[in-house]
Parts: structure tokens; sequence; C-alpha cells
């Protein structure tokens, strides 16, 4: 069993009341959405024959399969993406998403995914990878407002396992499985993703041809470029997703993503760049601030997605730039690498487009 973990809790005092509203108002639009996408919702039924060929956070095969029953379960019975997680975190705890077909010393009767005993119900029931997944949410769904607990605790109060915090570690990895398995039928490519400016951006140029622009640079834009108007310099700049830095120059700073593909961020001063090539990010973090640096007719940020190195299905997927007859291949559209985490770049109602 892993040891607790401890639970920590911020708190603003003495704010002014509309500096606090403020403060949650960025909060929910520019660090909140990336999370939503996909870490709540309705949730996807997923295809246990066609699960990703290529392992999931550590999990493969079988493993995958029997997350496929867990998650389909809980649609059957009304339970949305939040129970899909605890389902996934909780067999992964128990038996590896794997159905085994022994107990240990504590629990000589326990059998199958979720490790359940005699008393759950009988024997083939509980080696039923769809059957005690069902078996297990009902008893969740008794439990007095589970969806508001910390996911490992709501899971203690189904399993009683010794230790409340056993099922923590296992939280982002059930975040990638069901991410991932419900993106195979085109819902979700899985992790957090942000956005790169803060609330009321609006996009400038689109991604694909375009006029000349008389600064050099290139007719096929691999990018979308956002701004705030007019041409602020300065704005803070955000990487969208987890990554190390593999490039961090003047005008421009390159991330690359476990998955393998890299999110480039254009236009910056060296001068105002807070990172440098090895740091690891993560989603939100402030990278740098916006600036006119390079082929730039203004003060804007280019933000590009290549994905040479790719090793996501889901990220495969997006049509690269060479099919559309760009000159530069392995781009990806900004703007189709958003809504595969059910996110809009440029949301119209918040969002201009001024191109």
């Amino acid at each position: 069993m892993s040891s607790p973990s401890k639970l920590g809790l911020a708190a603003a005092i003495g704010l002014p009341i509309a500096v606090v509203a403020s403060m949650l108002m960025v909060f929910l639009l520019v660090v909140a959405p990336g999370a939503a996408a996909c870490g709540a919702g309705q949730g996807s039924r997923a295809n246990p024959n066609a699960v990703p060929a290529e392992p999931i956070a550590g999990y493969s095969g079988e493993q995958l399969k029997n997350a496929a029953y867990i998650m389909n379960a809980a649609i059957d019975l009304g339970l949305d993406r939040q129970a899909q997680v605890l389902g996934v975190m909780t067999a992964m705890g128990e038996s590896s998403l794997r159905v085994i077909n022994y107990g240990d010393e504590a629990g000589p009767d326990s059998r199958g995914l979720f490790q359940q005993r005699d008393s759950w119900g009988s024997l083939a029931d509980r080696m039923d990878p769809t059957t005690s997944a069902a078996l297990f949410f009902q008893r969740l769904m008794t439990v007095e407002g589970w969806q508001q607990l910390t996911p490992t605790l709501a899971i203690h109060k189904v399993q009683r396992n010794a230790d409340p915090f056993h099922y923590e570690r296992f939280q982002d990895a059930a975040e990638k499985v069901v991410s991932a398995l419900a993106g195979a039928s085109g819902q979700c490519a899985g992790g957090d993703l942000r956005f790169p400016l803060s609330p009321g951006y609006n996009m400038t140029d689109d991604y694909g041809p375009r006029p000349d622009t008389g600064v050099g640079a290139s007719t096929w834009h691999p990018a979308v470029d956002l701004q705030h108007s007019p041409n602020p310099c300065g704005d803070p700049v955000h990487a969208i997703q987890t990554g190390t830095v593999t490039l961090a120059i003047n005008s421009q700073v390159s991330i690359k993503h476990p998955d393998g593909y890299t999110i480039s961020y254009l236009h910056m001063r060296i001068e105002d760049t807070l990172v440098k090539a090895g740091d690891k990010v993560t989603p939100g973090q402030q990278i740098g601030a916006v600036g006119n640096e390079g082929q730039s007719t203004g003060c804007h940020l280019d933000l590009r997605v290549n994905v040479a190195g790719n090793t996501n299905s889901q990220i495969a997927t997006l049509q690269l730039s060479q099919a559309l007859g760009g000159p530069r291949a392995n781009f990806v559209n900004p703007e189709e690498f958003y809504k595969l985490f059910g996110l809009e770049l440029c949301p119209p109602d918040s969002c201009a487009r001024r191109y």
C-alpha cells in the first residue's frame, strides 16, 4: 500500500472582494478549462476491441481492455467521466487492471479487477470485468457526496483499504487511460491543456496560406497568431502543456511534450524569457512575454505545434501541413489540436478573428 500524502489548503486573507473575484475569474478562464476538458464531463464509451496498440501510462493489451469494460460499466449506470476515472484508479490499485484469480493474506477470498470478497457476489460476477465494475459503481453511488471527495478518499469509502491514500498514486495514469480510450472515439486526446494568454485575446492570423506579410515571413503559416488588442507587448505567455524546454533563444521557445510532439512560442524577447533549455515546465506556467522579435509585424504570440516524434495516437489523427501543401513538414493546425481536448482556441464568445 502507498503511504499517505499530505493535503494542502491555500487561502487568501484580507484581499478586497473585487481582487479576489478577478483572481477567481482568471483561474477559471485560464487554468480550469484545460483541466475540465479532460477531467470532467459526461464520459464516453470505449471500445475494448480497439484499444491502442502502444502502452498508455504503462498499461497495455488486456489491461486497457479491462479499463474499457470499467468505463462502459459506468456509462451503463448513468455515471460520468469522474466515475470512470475512479473505477480505473481502483482497479489499477487493486489488481493493476488484471482479473486476478487469487487473494492475499488480508483477503484470501478476494478476486478479480477490484479484489472483491465473497460478500460482494458470486465468484463468476467478481471475475467478470463488467459485472465487477458495476458492483463497484453501485456501492460508490451509495457514498454521500462522493463527487466532492478527494478521489482516493471516495474510493476508500468503498474499498476500505488499510491506507486511505493508496489509490492517489494511480490518479494521473487513470486520467490518461480514460482520456485515451475515450479519445479513440474522438472525445479527448488526454492530459491537461491550458490557454497561452489570459482571457480576451484575439486571433490575428490563422493556420495555412496567407498573403505576403512584407517582413520575409512565409506565405504559408504553420501557426496561429494571438494577441490582446492593440498589440500589447509584455503580456504573460503561459505553457499550454507539460514538457521539457528544448530551445530558448531570442524570438522562440520550444517545449517537447512527453508524447514526443513540440509546441513552440514565437516572437518573445530573450530578455523576457523565463525558461532555458532543459527546464521542465507545467501547464499554465509563465514562460515569457508577448514580443515583436523576428519576422513579425507587431506584438503577438505565434503558437505552433510540430508532431515530428509524436507517439500519441489521437494527435496522430491530425492532418499534417505537407498534406495541405505547406512547405514545412509535420505541423498541425493548433485549433484542431485544441479540439482534440474538447476546447476552442478562439471561442466566438470571447475571441475575435481579425485577419
